[in-house]
């Protein structure tokens, strides 16, 4: 049917009720300000200065870049809600969608924006959006006006560059008070909340060197999930997917016992924990949307906490992916769930390994005919813990006590000790202090395990077993093989 000739009447959204509908997409403080950044990046901008001044109800947010600027028309155009179809064909490295992220991230935390830019050999333009007025006006009025004339003047003393400042911040100070401490407390810790998702958001164009970003006239640090200048970090194999569009990479992080500082424990966990950032990192141009979750492939484990994985993508795959106005969220096509699975079983996997040898080199625990004190059962569909009867020095206690009374009081004490373990205590702890958790003999002194690796060397030779032969088997059985160089002190005969 053609309906260029159908009878119509126009029914355009009210400015006042759809201004204040898109305050509620749902961005966070952190999440609205990195949005601005991206507008910044896709001008080509290598410096964005962040500040955030403490004024109570009179507190304001600015960011300002040093990128390629806008005329009063572009400037115009851009304010424009929707000022671009989402399907609209994008260069390469933009990292914008819908023509949304300037007004709505804006609108989320303040009722009053203002954007001044500056071409290169241009001059300065400007343009508000200010909520109040338009619930007066009824209407898309857009404001040539800016209440600080002094960003004028700082924008005009640079060569080209874009300035956006919030203002009238109700969903930021809400209620606080200027010269209440507590309140200016609070503030502070916004300030620190935007400090850590910048860091994180955009750290791959920091350490790359093509953007700086500060936060009240201090540089910030690119905070890497991967510690990939750790020399303990695993590399797994990097796959392509998608016809080579996509690129994943996985990483094992270390074993805080391997971490090359002591601080760098507290800073891989980030402001959520090293539980909450396991998972996938999805990337867009280098750009982090997603950082850490297993796309419901997987539940989050405390014994997989050391697995990431970083997926890059290009900015064609947006509708695929699902990313959303926010970038924030992102999921993946079905077509590419079964090797997400894979790849994410197998970091899984290598992630457990490192995480039960708690820091020790896989080679020494889990080496083919390993031999460890406790094994590990399913009963009844439960997980139960043993001890293992066959290793060697529990092996030799039962020998020595085979009488019926004093055999069945050894298996008694051993039952006692296998129902008894405080898993859930032990877990707890692991989780909450991991850096508390001591290693099996850990600060206990050679002389208290040479005597028994002696005796059990004793034994093996007496068997029949040749030397190079007893000293594998010690290297293969808990716990010697937390005490490899103590081989060397056995005798050769």
């Amino acid at each position: 049917m053609n309906s260029t000739h159908l009878p119509f009447e126009e029914a355009g959204p009210r400015a006042d009720a759809m201004l204040e509908t898109l305050r509620s997409i749902g961005y966070t403080l952190d999440t609205a300000v990195a949005d601005i950044i991206d507008n910044s990046i896709a001008a080509g901008a290598t410096l964005v200065q962040l500040e955030m001044i403490w004024q109570g109800q009179e507190s304001t947010l600015s960011i300002a870049d040093n990128g390629r600027g806008m005329d009063a028309e572009a400037l115009r155009e851009a304010m424009r809600p929707g000022s671009r179809h989402p399907g609209q064909a994008r260069h390469k490295d933009d990292l914008g969608r819908f023509g949304l992220g300037l007004k709505t991230a804006s609108f989320s935390q303040c009722r009053r924006f203002t954007v001044l830019s500056k071409p290169a050999g241009g001059e300065v333009s400007y343009r508000c959006w200010d909520l109040d007025y338009v619930n007066q006006a009824k209407a898309w009025n857009l404001l040539c006006h800016v209440s600080d004339e002094t960003l004028i003047e700082q924008l005009d003393a640079q060569e080209q560059g874009t300035i956006v400042f919030w203002e009238k911040l109700d969903r930021l100070v809400n209620e606080l008070q200027y010269g209440n401490p507590q309140h200016e407390a609070i503030f502070g810790n916004y300030v620190k909340l935007v400090e850590h998702h910048l860091s994180m958001v955009f750290h791959r164009y920091m350490e790359d060197g093509s953007l700086s970003i500060e936060v009240n006239g201090q540089k910030l640090t690119p905070w890497d999930p991967f510690l990939s200048a750790e020399p303990s970090t695993q590399r797994l194999p990097e796959e392509t997917l998608f016809n080579g569009k996509v690129t994943v990479r996985p990483y094992i992080l270390p074993h805080h016992r391997r971490l090359s500082h002591p601080d760098l424990f507290d800073q891989a966990g980030g402001l959520r924990g090293w539980n909450a950032h396991q998972g996938f990192y999805i990337y867009r141009n280098r750009r982090l949307l997603v950082a850490g979750d297993w796309l419901n492939l997987f539940r989050r484990e405390e014994h997989c906490k050391l697995a990431r994985i970083m997926v890059d993508l290009p900015n064609t795959l947006d509708s695929e992916w699902q990313i959303d106005i926010r970038k924030a969220q992102s999921h993946p096509p079905a077509i590419l769930r079964n090797d997400l699975r894979r790849i994410g079983t197998r970091a899984r996997t290598q992630a457990v390994e490192v995480y039960r040898a708690r820091g020790k080199r896989l080679k020494h625990t889990h080496s083919v005919g390993f031999t460890p004190v406790w094994h590990e059962n399913v009963r009844l569909g439960q997980r139960h813990y043993t001890i293992n009867r066959q290793h060697p020095l529990v092996l030799d206690l039962l020998n020595r006590y085979k009488g019926a009374e004093a055999s069945g009081l050894l298996h008694a004490v051993f039952r006692m000790i296998e129902e008894t373990v405080p898993v859930p205590l032990i877990v707890l702890s692991e989780a909450e202090k991991p850096r508390e958790q001591a290693l099996p003999y850990e600060g206990v002194s050679d002389q208290e395990i040479l005597p028994l690796m002696l005796d059990l060397y004793k034994d093996f030779r007496a068997a029949g077993r040749s030397p190079a032969e007893v000293r594998q088997l010690l290297l293969s059985t808990e716990p010697f093989n937390y005490f490899p160089h103590l081989l060397d002190q056995l005798p050769d005969v």
